[in-house]
C-alpha cells in the first residue's frame, strides 16, 4: 500500500485571491513602467523619473516571474517566502501610497494617468483586507510538513545573510526618511519615489533573511530567478538613462551595487540549489505516523 503522504498544499484561495491577482498586477504595472518610463506622466498612477520608473518596473517584472511560478505550485513550503514577501511589500506600498497620495493623478491630468492613479490607490487599499482573507485559508489548510535537509553551509548562507540584512537597512532607511533624501538623490526624485524603491529594497532584503532560514533552496528557486531578472532589468535600466544621473554622487553606485548584488545573490542561490538539493528519490516514499508516533507539524 502506498503510503506517501503528500506535503501541505498550497489554498486554492490564496492563488486565487493573492497569488494570481498579484501576478498579474505585477506584469501590468512592469509594462506600463519598463517598457514606456518616460512616460509615465500620461500612463501611470504618478510622474517620475524614467530611471525610477526603469528600477520600480524591473522588479515588478521579477515579482511577477515569481508570483506566476508560485500559482504553479502544489506545496505551501514553495510559495511560503514568496507569500511573505509579497504580503510585506503590499503593506508597505499601501503606506507609502498612502502618505504620498497628494503625489499622485487623483484630481485631474492625462485621462490614463488619471484612473490609473485610482486604480492604484484602491488596488493597495482592498489588497490589505483580501490578502487577510487569503493568509487565513492557508492557515487553514492542513497537511504534513516535508522533511528539512540540514542547514546550509555557511558559505550560502553567510552572503544570503549579510546582504539581507544590508538590503533590509537600506530599506528602512529610504523608507523613514524620503524627505531628507530625495533633494540628495542621483537623478530627479520625489519622497513617494523614494518610498517606492525603500518598500521595494526593504521587501528583498527581508526576502533573502527568510530565504536563508530554508534548508532547501529548491522552495525559493521562483524568489532566486526574481532575483535575476530585477537585477538585468535595473542594470539595463541605469544604462538605458544613464545620461540622466549624476554618476559623480555615490548613491548612484550605491544602486549599481545593490542590482549586481541581486542579480549575483540570484545566480548563485539558483545554481547552487542544484549542487545542494538534489530532486527527490520518488523510491523513498514518506510513510505515514503510525501509532505512538507523532507528525512533524510546521507552524505558519
Amino acid at each position: 500500500m502506498d503510503t506517501t503522504l503528500p506535503a501541505r498544499p498550497v489554498s486554492p484561495v490564496l492563488k486565487g485571491l493573492m497569488l494570481g491577482p498579484l501576478a498579474a498586477a505585477a506584469c501590468w504595472t512592469f509594462l506600463t513602467l519598463w517598457p514606456a518610463a518616460g512616460s509615465t506622466d500620461a500612463l501611470f498612477a504618478w510622474r517620475m523619473s524614467p530611471v525610477t520608473a526603469a528600477l520600480l518596473g524591473s522588479a515588478y517584472g521579477g515579482a511577477a516571474v515569481m508570483l506566476a511560478l508560485a500559482v504553479r505550485a502544489r506545496a505551501w513550503a514553495e510559495v511560503r517566502v514568496a507569500t511573505a514577501a509579497s504580503a510585506l511589500l503590499m503593506v508597505l506600498m499601501a503606506a507609502s501610497t498612502l502618505a504620498g497620495r497628494h503625489t499622485l493623478h487623483l484630481t485631474g491630468g492625462a485621462l490614463l494617468g488619471f484612473l490609473a492613479a485610482w486604480g492604484w490607490l484602491a488596488v493597495h487599499l482592498a489588497a490589505l483586507p483580501i490578502g487577510l482573507v487569503a493568509l487565513g485559508a492557508q492557515l487553514l489548510t492542513r497537511g504534513p510538513a516535508p522533511a528539512r535537509t540540514p542547514r546550509l553551509p555557511w558559505w550560502v548562507a553567510g552572503p544570503m545573510v549579510g546582504g539581507g540584512a544590508l538590503l533590509a537597512l537600506l530599506g528602512l532607511l529610504l523608507a523613514l526618511r524620503p524627505d531628507a533624501l530625495a533633494p540628495h538623490w542621483p537623478w530627479a526624485a520625489r519622497p513617494l519615489d523614494v518610498r517606492a524603491l525603500g518598500a521595494w529594497t526593504l521587501t528583498f532584503g527581508t526576502a533573502l533573511l527568510l530565504a536563508s532560514r530554508e534548508a532547501e533552496l529548491r522552495r525559493v528557486r521562483s524568489g532566486m530567478a526574481a532575483l535575476v531578472l530585477t537585477g538585468l532589468l535595473g542594470l539595463a535600466g541605469l544604462v538605458r538613462y544613464g545620461d540622466r544621473i549624476s554618476w559623480e554622487l555615490p548613491a548612484a553606485w550605491i544602486a549599481v551595487l545593490v542590482l549586481t548584488g541581486l542579480l549575483g545573490l540570484g545566480l548563485c542561490g539558483y545554481g547552487v540549489s542544484a549542487l545542494l538539493d538534489p530532486p527527490p528519490d520518488p523510491r523513498r516514499p514518506r510513510r505515514a505516523a503510525g501509532a505512538g508516533e507523532v507528525e512533524e507539524v510546521e507552524l505558519g
